[in-house]
């Protein structure tokens, strides 16, 4: 692939949050699919309906609200048995790994509960919920690397089986296998300006309905733009720039260009982006309807490559 980097087996590299870290070269993983993955798959519409059914009985039923509740409890129960017994999450985890390998990038490693609990109180509104806005991206696994332009990134994400109808939220190709289940996959890239930008703006998909009626937020000249994403400007205590001023820098960075390069990734990944003074975080998610660990496998390396090349699109803007 054109702009691989050729690194060593381990190499220090630009973290957001530890600053540098070293990472490994990853070793490429061979998937094997589980006799009993499909059965657990098509279980897993019905039992979720069933628990669904289960909940409400034994909250709102005396009668029989021990058999609602034990139906309930069953579910989780057979989730997790088929988790164990297909290796479910290993499978995740080398998909990812290959992926990290395919790319020329480095970890692919799980990221540490403490590393998690930072990233979650910096970029808290990219990994919680916001009731008609946009849902929280999780993340489980991070890789390190460089984009086509030598740009250095951390990208952290997650793969998980998902259940949706129709097309589902943000879906990607279908394969020949398609139907009902597939993947959800979540990612959060981070990169580093040359720049302090002074401040702290977050670009997040528009809320479906007003918040309330004094509920304001930052307009560009693009009425495509301000329908896709609320645009949040907040100043540290302390900092020397009034906002007026800020706010003016703000749109100097979010140009008619990259404002179509925006537009096109809210339509692909639900993208959202905080601007951190010299760092930005850059995320989204697909729904990928497909069971086949070929296609999967392409389009999550395809997903690593679209969020490298966005980073490079908002550096070379914002500086």
């Amino acid at each position: 692939m054109d702009g691989v980097t050729a690194y060593q087996d381990q190499t220090t590299v630009w973290d957001p949050i530890e600053d540098q870290v070293v990472a490994s070269v990853p070793d490429a993983s061979q998937i094997t699919q589980h006799p009993l993955d499909g059965f657990f798959r098509m279980l897993s519409l019905p039992i979720l309906l069933g628990m669904m059914i289960g909940f409400f009985v034994g909250v709102f039923s005396e009668t029989w609200r021990f058999y609602g509740l034990g139906f309930f409890c069953l579910g989780f129960v057979v989730f997790f048995a088929g988790d164990a017994i297909t290796g479910r999450e290993k499978k995740s985890a080398a998909r990812i790994t290959n992926a990290v390998a395919a790319n020329g990038f480095l970890g692919g490693t799980k990221i540490p509960e403490a590393k998690v609990g930072k990233l979650a109180r910096r970029i808290r509104s990219l990994m919680t919920l916001r009731v008609g806005g946009s849902i929280p991206l999780v993340l489980e696994h991070e890789l390190w690397g460089e984009t086509a332009a030598d740009i250095p990134f951390w990208m952290g994400m997650s793969v998980i089986q998902s259940t949706v109808y129709g097309k589902g939220p943000k879906a990607n190709i279908r394969s020949p296998q398609s139907g009902a289940h597939g993947e959800f996959a979540s990612f959060i890239v981070a990169y580093q300006l040359d720049r302090d930008t002074r401040i702290r703006a977050e670009i997040m998909p528009e809320f479906a309905t007003a918040v309330c009626p004094l509920d304001r937020d930052i307009k560009t000249e693009s009425t495509e733009f301000n329908a896709k994403y609320n645009i949040r400007l907040t100043m540290s205590a302390g900092e020397e720039v009034d906002a007026q001023t800020a706010t003016a820098e703000l749109l100097q960075v979010l140009t008619p260009a990259f404002q179509t390069v925006m537009i096109g990734l809210a339509e692909t990944y639900a993208a959202r982006v905080i601007i951190d003074h010299d760092t930005v975080f850059f995320g989204g998610y697909r729904n990928m309807q497909t069971t086949d660990e070929a296609a999967l496998a392409a389009l999550l390396q395809q997903a690593i490559v679209d969020f490298a090349d966005a980073a490079t699109a908002f550096k070379t803007y914002a500086e």
